[in-house]
């Protein structure tokens, strides 16, 4: 009989053990999933709080726990697993996007854009002269000065693009218009944050110009694939429904190869692979069966098994007890106020001036552009693994991407979901917003098809 408590330093019993972990994790999330879901709360904190609980510190304080049961040694199984379950997932949130809807939104999503990637980027930056000497501390020395700068400004600047793509489904507002606006703004600040970050991590290599040539990477490969690969799937799926083979086992495969080979093409080069997963979905036809068969085909296995696990691994990283004085305290704080305020203020006001309605929606944006989650989470772990960020500054920044996503829903319930009435966008519209209406009407919320549990 295995012995699946046995010392994990043997790596004989790995695979019961590794079952055992993500039964433990799962019914953690689903329990509290359950109770964060009575305060409006998307199931992405649940799940990272399942990772603290299980991680060093919660249970990771018992023995037996530690050494036995959840070993430092096998958290990496969680986060291969889990990054399965994020390909996934981005895949199916290209599918389910409307690229007609985005276009529409780019003459206001760059100004937003760039407002909330610069103002953050400027904050961040001028608070890591003063959060060097911090990380510093404990004898940990950070590779490059200006890897650190670099880092600390790309990780103010970031919008969690699944996660927010989470709570809008959830909200039922992907599909209307505040939900492309945010999606595009997102979906821009997260490239240009991402370009950042890689540059940082050249420096962190000693090599500055490899960030700059990743950028100019990065820039011919989504041309390629948005031209030439676009342009390659929408003939060959033409053909299969005129002889109506849309579902021809052999073209899924081909996708599912394309989405395999896109991910890992971002992947080496330093962006990420769920970049690359997410332009493939877009990508992909839109119409006929392809989209309605394929996507809830994924959608169970990757939202309710694969993902969790991948958010639990970033909870397990997580140290709260390093943060054991009123000091180190302040400055989380610090950092999250900042952080929020630097995302909230430039996308209020920026809104505002390019759509020209009403500070509730300007608001709403705001609330929502401060979604940080799982694409902080991943830079953080990145900034960990290259050593830039001490394991303290680390659970700092993590602290401040769980509270500002946190309290999104229950702030965009407050301000624009609770009052929303439909007959309020036609009594308050004035004759220049009657221009911005014609291309969308901004206070429309339709149903749209809920893809996540919330």
């Amino acid at each position: 009989m295995v012995d699946i408590f046995a010392d994990p330093s043997l790596d004989i019993n790995y695979w019961p053990r590794f079952l055992m972990q993500v039964f433990i994790i799962l019914v953690l999330v689903r329990l509290m999933g359950w109770l964060l879901a009575l305060i409006k709360q998307p199931p992405v904190i649940g799940e990272i709080i399942a990772g603290i609980i299980v991680g060093p510190s919660v249970l990771g304080k018992i023995d037996f726990w530690s050494e036995r049961i959840f070993p430092p040694s096998s958290w990496n199984y969680f986060t291969l697993v889990g990054n399965i379950g994020l390909i996934l997932f981005m895949f199916n949130l290209g599918l389910e996007l409307e690229q007609k809807q985005i276009k529409r939104q780019w003459k206001y999503s760059l100004p937003i854009s760039i407002a909330t990637i610069i103002i953050p980027y400027g904050a961040g930056a001028a608070l890591s002269f003063y959060l060097y000497d911090i990380n510093t501390r404990d004898g940990f020395q950070p590779p490059d000065r200006t890897a650190f700068v670099l880092f600390v400004a790309s990780s103010m600047s970031f919008t969690a693009f699944p996660v927010l793509a989470s709570i809008l489904t959830s909200t039922k507002l992907l599909s209307a218009p505040i939900g492309t606006l945010a999606i595009s703004c997102a979906a821009l600040d997260d490239v240009m944050a991402w370009c950042s970050l890689a540059i940082a991590g050249a420096f962190a290599k000693e090599s500055g110009i490899v960030g700059l040539w990743v950028v100019l990477i990065s820039i011919g490969y989504v041309l390629f694939m948005f031209i030439i690969v676009r342009w390659i799937i929408k003939r060959i799926h033409t053909f299969l429904v005129e002889r109506n083979m849309e579902m021809n086992r052999t073209f899924l495969i081909g996708i599912f190869l394309l989405l395999i080979a896109s991910a890992f093409f971002c992947d080496i080069l330093g962006i990420h692979s769920f970049f690359g997963a997410f332009v493939v979905g877009i990508i992909c036809p839109k119409s006929g069966q392809f989209n309605v068969e394929l996507f809830p085909k994924i959608e169970l296995v990757t939202v309710e098994l694969l993902l969790p696990l991948f958010f639990a691994a970033s909870g397990m990283k997580t140290s709260l007890g390093s943060l054991n004085n009123k000091f180190y305290g302040g400055i989380t704080v610090l950092i999250f106020t900042i952080a929020a305020l630097g995302k909230f203020l430039p996308a209020l006001f920026m809104t505002k001036i390019v759509t020209k309605h009403s500070w509730r929606f300007s608001s709403s944006v705001g609330i929502l552009m401060n979604t940080r989650g799982l694409v902080e989470l991943i830079a953080l772990n990145i900034g960990l693994q290259l050593h830039i960020l001490s394991p303290r500054l680390f659970t700092m920044f993590i602290i401040m991407a769980l509270v500002t996503t946190f309290m999104t829903c229950p702030l965009l319930w407050l301000v624009y979901i609770r009052k929303y009435k439909p007959e309020e966008f036609h009594n308050e519209t004035n004759d220049t917003e009657q221009v911005v209406s014609e291309d969308y009407d901004l206070h429309k919320v339709p149903t749209a098809p809920i893809f996540l549990r919330f």
